[in-house]
């Protein structure tokens, strides 16, 4: 019997039962057979755990095939062309197993599948823990920098973290950090830094869209006045 037809390989794989008996028998007798038919089960296998599959973003495909088509060509006649013959022809005197080159296609499609789901959807949102806005803390006074601002993706279109890490400041108070907007007249209060200089605060999307983009961290005496205290230690501007 000749070998088994791949196709037939992959429904044997997929479903043993409702394989005909005479390519069972015949794969149980054919070693190269019964390798591809391995090989394909071990594929299957590993495409179970990518689910659920999803298909990769379109630029993905695009983007591949600009790469290949951006490749140097080597002119009819350059030196390249004896050594890409003579590198043929090496590889031609070694001989291949003929199922490898399935295999080796079936698992670049799990591959790539795979990659579906790992890639953002939507091409346009940011991935979660994307910086899309950063600022440098310095003194209101001075250039000195006293910290650093970062405006991140949690991966939710309305919600952004905003981590606050500040550097050596003065004061004898608590630190709490502010979002001011940019016509001056308006601020919120994001919270307290609890956890030495540094810390994390959940911010709606929105409010920097609207304006409050000047981060400030403030002295404020523990006296239970929950407006600013006037004494702003550093600030600086998202963008």
């Amino acid at each position: 019997m000749r070998h088994a037809d791949p196709d037939e390989l992959a429904g044997l794989v997929l479903d043993r039962d409702e394989a005909p008996a005479e390519l069972v028998e015949h794969v149980a007798g054919c070693r190269d057979c019964a390798d591809l038919a391995d090989a394909l089960a071990s594929t299957l296998g590993l495409a179970h755990d990518f689910e659920p599959l999803v298909a990769p973003p379109a630029d993905v495909r695009r983007n591949v095939l600009a790469a290949i088509a951006a490749e140097p060509r080597h002119p009819a006649g350059a030196p390249g062309d004896r050594a890409e013959v003579s590198s043929l022809a090496a590889r031609r005197g070694r001989r291949v197993p003929w199922w490898t080159t399935l295999v080796a296609a079936a698992a670049a499609l799990v591959v790539g599948l795979g990659l579906g789901t790992l890639l953002p959807q939507g091409g346009d949102e940011p991935a979660p823990d994307q910086v899309v806005m950063a600022a440098d803390l310095a003194e209101l006074d001075g250039p000195q920098q006293r910290g650093v601002a970062k405006a991140v993706s949690t991966g939710a279109d309305d919600v952004l973290t905003l981590r606050v890490r500040a550097d050596h400041l003065s004061g004898e108070g608590l630190l709490e950090v502010w979002l001011i907007n940019l016509d001056g007249k308006r601020m919120v209060s994001l919270g307290f830094l609890a956890s030495g200089e540094s810390g994390d605060f959940d911010v709606p999307a929105r409010l920097m869209d609207e304006g409050y983009r000047i981060v400030d961290i403030s002295e404020e005496p523990d006296d239970g006045d929950p407006t600013h205290s006037g004494v702003s230690l550093a600030r600086g501007e998202l963008a």
